[in-house]
């Protein structure tokens, strides 16, 4: 996704990265301006927004509104013509709300905003439509929006804080998937080792060298029956291989941004590996975690490994 749009407006991978997380936690088109402005100088605000207006174009999509069961009626009964998929103009709306004495607060019970023609209108219409319903739940695991938050309390207000509120806690269904699933794991098939902490999109295990694959492999399986119920909640019933499971798994003794980072720091001129004895970890993606364990056994006398 970040490499799709670093192409579409010219930028890097890394600023694409941001804007990304920005669009998806429900930020608009003037943030987006303002971000690439600051990303390139030389960036005038026309062509600025025109990159902004480009990027939403092809991602969000652009907005139409969907006719209700009621709003087909209220658009018969005054003689408007609508869509054989039920869209209409934002005008024919306001005018139904109007004439039907609708209090454009509840414009809903007319007409819906859809996202439409964009490689993520769908996600996006999927999370209006949880933040915007009477009793928002994460999709996966229905875990309840806070008190703080809820549409009975706050009515329409706080829209964007509720879009950011689903895919956050969808994060924290992940991460509990994961942590029950990988606890599963360990006590099944006596994978010696514990949860160590979570940093943002990472967690970390503590684990004896010897279950050391195991444990990688335990965790490729994880990922993808956590995958797998987040696509079968969501209504799809194929999972495609690019997601269903971790790039790569760090194995290493030390917590570091990347297995062959030395750290040389100004307090540490030496590095890791001169200065402390410890060497470059392992960096492996499923297939390399398959072969290390004899074609992905988690069994510890099937593996080939011993114990000492």
């Amino acid at each position: 996704m970040h490499s799709k749009t670093a192409t579409t407006i010219d930028i890097s991978r890394d600023n694409a990265k941001i804007l990304n997380y920005g669009r998806i936690y429900g930020a608009g088109q003037r943030y987006a301006k303002q971000l690439l402005m600051q990303f390139n100088h030389r960036l005038t605000e026309e062509m600025a927004y025109r990159k902004a207006d480009q990027l939403y174009r092809t991602t969000k999509g652009t907005i139409r509104y969907e006719l209700t069961d009621y709003g087909k009626s209220l658009a018969q009964q005054h003689g408007f013509q609508y869509e054989a998929n039920g869209f209409v103009d934002h005008k024919i709306v306001q005018v139904l709300l109007r004439k039907a004495k609708i209090n454009r607060r509840d414009e809903r019970k007319v007409a819906i905003r859809r996202w439409t023609e964009g490689s993520e209108s769908e996600m996006f219409n999927k999370l209006e439509d949880i933040a915007v319903s009477s009793e928002p739940r994460t999709p996966v695991l229905g875990c309840k929006i806070s008190r703080s938050l809820d549409p009975g309390i706050v009515k329409d207000e706080f829209i964007t804080s509720r879009l950011n509120w689903v895919v956050q806690s969808s994060a924290v269904d992940y991460l509990h998937l994961i942590l029950v699933c990988m606890k599963w794991l360990f006590t099944e098939y006596k994978i010696q080792g514990r949860f160590c902490i979570s940093i943002h999109d990472e967690v970390r295990y503590i684990v004896k060298e010897k279950d050391r694959y195991r444990a990688a492999l335990a965790l490729q399986i994880t990922n993808l029956l956590t995958r797998s119920i987040f696509a079968y909640k969501l209504g799809m019933n194929d999972l495609p291989q690019s997601v269903a499971f971790f790039s790569s798994i760090d194995i290493d003794k030390v917590i570091r941004k990347e297995v062959t980072m030395d750290c040389k720091t100004p307090s540490n001129p030496q590095g890791l590996k001169i200065g402390h004895g410890i060497v470059p970890g392992e960096a492996l993606d499923i297939y390399e975690v398959l072969k290390k364990t004899n074609g992905g056994k988690l069994d510890e006398e099937e593996t080939g490994i011993r114990s000492f």
